[in-house]
């Protein structure tokens, strides 16, 4: 990654930090009344915050396309028919079914987020649940 890509990077996660740090509590009362699915809503968000500090103190080098950041394109394939399908990961204000972005909150964005290539995702949507491998992620502002 170039010095300036690198530098648009570590920008983008710091608005994310600021967006978490002002949003996500308004966020999640808004969008989860039911406790449980918050706290686990909550979870998701405050190990991907801790995953981006840890990113740039410097403790993890080299993931900016190794796993799934809000940000992300990510590809992946179903485990039964075998179609690739292309995911862009983002805010819930960023959503555009029509272009393929789909918030981290959904049940697959959920899964998906900080996922790295190769894993398998098993997720569970109002359809049922079903299975994907994430083939290929890429990083895109």
């Amino acid at each position: 990654m170039s010095h300036s890509s690198e530098a648009a990077f570590r920008e983008h996660l710091l608005e994310q930090l600021a967006f978490f740090d002002k949003e996500s509590s308004e966020l999640l009362r808004k969008a989860y009344p039911d406790l449980a699915k918050r706290d686990a809503i909550h979870e998701l968000i405050t190990g991907y915050c801790d995953h981006i500090q840890a990113y740039l103190s410097g403790d993890i080098i080299g993931e900016t396309d190794a796993c799934v950041w809000i940000g992300s394109v990510a590809t992946i394939v179903d485990e039964i028919d075998g179609t690739e399908e292309r995911y862009k990961i983002v805010l819930p204000h960023e959503i555009d079914a029509d272009l393929g972005h789909i918030s981290f909150l959904s049940p697959l964005g959920s899964r998906l987020l900080l996922a790295r290539r190769g894993d398998r995702i098993e997720v569970d949507s109002p359809a049922g649940s079903y299975g994907v491998l994430l083939f290929e992620t890429a990083y895109e502002r």
